[in-house]
Order: C-alpha cells, then structure tokens, then sequence
C-alpha cells in the first residue's frame, strides 16, 4: 500500500529547501557579489546594477533549479545566453569584460553550491 501522505510531506520538504535557496541566491547573494566585485568596476560603467542584479538572481535561481533536475550541461547554455547578450561591450571593453566575468564566475559559483547543498540533503526535483 502506498503512502502518498508521506511522500506530500517529502515533496513539500524538497520544494520548501529550493524555495529557500532560491531566496537565499536573491538579496544575500546579490549584496555578497556586489561587495567583492565593487573594487574592480569600471568607473564609465553606467549604472545598471539594479537590472543586474535582477538578471543575476534568475540566473542563479535557474540554474539552481536545473542541479534540481541534475540538468548540469544546461547551465551552459545559462551562461553563453548572458554573454551573448553583452557580446558587443565584451568584446570592446576588457574592463568591462573583467568585471562582468568575475560578476558571472562568483554568481554561478554562488547557485552551484545552494543547489548542490540542497541536492545532496534532499534529493532531485
């Protein structure tokens, strides 16, 4: 006989644990990426911290989702999406391309460990 009250709670309980991570790769990540990397901005850079910051956090909250479903070559393609799309200032402003990388590296450096967290504590979505 099947329990499905037990394995509501237990999808429950994974479902809360990535909501949770997701949370935590919004503000506290944003403010821990913008700390470290606030040395090396470029002083031209116009002010766009707000857009990316909110670009930041669904990249890191997707690819948090896709460790979920353990989808690890698709983070790729998270990635190569946000370079494409500053493909022109990467290509003709190193400082800028410094910055944006390091801003990048720390961001999906910062989702890979709350996902891999959450999956090794409570298992795939």
């Amino acid at each position: 006989m099947l329990n499905f009250e037990n394995a509501n709670v237990q999808l429950l309980t994974k479902l809360g644990a990535y909501i949770i991570a997701s949370i935590l790769a919004h503000w506290p990540a944003n403010w821990m990426i913008r700390r470290i990397i606030l040395r090396w901005k470029p002083i031209k850079e116009e002010t766009t911290d707000r857009m990316g910051a909110f670009i930041g956090t669904l990249e890191r909250i997707l690819t948090i989702l896709l460790v979920g479903v353990e989808a690890f070559t698709a983070i790729g393609f998270v990635i190569t999406m946000k370079s494409i799309a500053r493909y022109d200032k990467l290509h003709s402003e190193k400082e800028f391309a410094e910055y944006f990388l390091a801003g990048t590296l720390l961001s999906l450096l910062t989702a890979l460990i709350l996902g891999l967290i959450v999956l090794r504590l409570f298992g795939t979505l």
